[in-house]
Parts: C-alpha cells; sequence; structure tokens
C-alpha cells in the first residue's frame, strides 16, 4: 500500500490527539475512583457498627465467664477439710498407781566346805537344792566322796553341806540349829562328847580329843585354838569353826 506524503502529516496529528483524549479520560476516572484513606476509613466505620451490635453479647459472655471462674474459686476456698482428731493424751499414772514388779527373788546363804573347788559361803535363789550350793561353790573335786548325801535336799538359809573324801568320809547337810540340840552355837568349854558328836565330821573319837585338849590346855580362848587339837585339819576345822564359840 502506497501513502501519499502528503497525508502523514495529517494523520500523525489524529493519532496523537486520540492518545491524548484516552489518556485524559484514564486520568479523571482514577480520580473519580475513591482514595485508599477513604476505603480504610469505610471499613474501620463498618467494624465500628459491627462492634457496638454485638457490644452486649461479648460483655454477657464475658460476664458470664467471670462468674464461673469466681464460684470455682470461692467453692474451692471455701471446701472444709475435716480435721484431724486430736491425739488422746493418756494420764501418766501416778507414782501410787503404777502396779509393782514382780518381787525380787530372795536368796539363800548356805556354808560349802570339804571337798569343793571353792569352800566358802555361797548365795543361791530360793528354793534351790543342795546340788545348786554345790555348782556354786564350783563343783566337787575328783577326791570327793558325797556318799549317800541327798542333792536334791532343799536349801534353807544358814545351812552347812560338808563334802567328805576318803580321808574324811562324812558327807552330810547341816542346819544351823542342828548343833547342840538347836541352842544354836556350841560352846567349846562346856560342850559334852555327846554334844560334839552333833558336829558335821566329828566322831566319838575325835570329840574325846577335844575334851582332853580342853583338859591338859584349859578353856578355849579363842575358835582358832580347834587346829590344835589332833585328828582336826584345815578342812574339818573349815567345817566346824562356824558352827562353835568360846
Amino acid at each position: 500500500m502506497s501513502l501519499n506524503r502528503s497525508t502523514l502529516p495529517t494523520q500523525r496529528l489524529a493519532f496523537l490527539t486520540a492518545e491524548r483524549e484516552l489518556s485524559v479520560g484514564a486520568r479523571h476516572g482514577d480520580d473519580e475512583s475513591p482514595g485508599p484513606t477513604a476505603s480504610s476509613t469505610g471499613g474501620l466505620h463498618r467494624l465500628l457498627e459491627l462492634g457496638r451490635h454485638h457490644l452486649p453479647v461479648v460483655l454477657a459472655l464475658v460476664l458470664g465467664v467471670v462468674l464461673i471462674a469466681f464460684h470455682a474459686l470461692g467453692s474451692t476456698s471455701t471446701t472444709e477439710i475435716p480435721a484431724l482428731p486430736a491425739a488422746q493424751r493418756t494420764p501418766s499414772p501416778s507414782p501410787s498407781e503404777v502396779s509393782p514388779g514382780p518381787e525380787q527373788r530372795k536368796e539363800v546363804r548356805v556354808h560349802v566346805l570339804g571337798a569343793v573347788a571353792t569352800p566358802g559361803v555361797v548365795r543361791v535363789p530360793d528354793g534351790g537344792i543342795v546340788e545348786d550350793a554345790i555348782r556354786a561353790a564350783g563343783g566337787m573335786l575328783p577326791e570327793a566322796v558325797p556318799g549317800e548325801l541327798n542333792l536334791a535336799a532343799p536349801l534353807v538359809d544358814g545351812q552347812q553341806i560338808i563334802i567328805g573324801t576318803a580321808e574324811e568320809p562324812r558327807s552330810e547337810v547341816v542346819t544351823a540349829t542342828s548343833s547342840a540340840g538347836g541352842a544354836g552355837l556350841l560352846d567349846l568349854n562346856t560342850a559334852t562328847n555327846e554334844q560334839l558328836e552333833e558336829l558335821p565330821g566329828v566322831g566319838p573319837v575325835l570329840a574325846a580329843d577335844i575334851i582332853e585338849w580342853r583338859q591338859e590346855n584349859g578353856p578355849f580362848t579363842e575358835v582358832s585354838q580347834l587346829q590344835e587339837v589332833t585328828g582336826i585339819g584345815p578342812r574339818t576345822y573349815e567345817r566346824l569353826s562356824p558352827l562353835v564359840t568360846v
């Protein structure tokens, strides 16, 4: 297609005029549309209107939550925990009300001599027997000859138990009142042959020797002088000394 050069300026002018009109129309259209500030203001207004209509509902919900929480806390704080029963104090019994304990067991004193390990006075619980006293004195020596001594005989306070040997075979249990017919200690200066023979380990021969010594040397001045009598050795003297006096 061939254009006339004389028409080009005219066409170009028309094109520019149309383009300008379009540009002006678009600018006017932009000016008529609401700007961002107006749009934001309208949205905030609508939000406020919505909040104003629903505010009573929101307040009612908040108040309900607060009341429920307050009621829950109040019921928890006012719940009474049952108190533990107070410990009952048992009154201490007065000294007069305290029941006495078992009475202390009594003891008896027995003189054990002769062929035992540790001759002397021993203490044995009340109700014991001769065997208990011999055991308390260390038991019998190998040379002991108990003979017919009753090991099961009951003990009484003040008894004397004599364990004999082959040399002095007399074994017996003598009570404190058996000598001198129950008159207590036998006086060596006034005792007769019969009374002396009642002493443990004293027979007719030894009784005669005691009286003979008294006749030759005069009255006994002390019990230890019995050891000067023929036939009275340390063990015999140990048996006799607690039973006689001067």
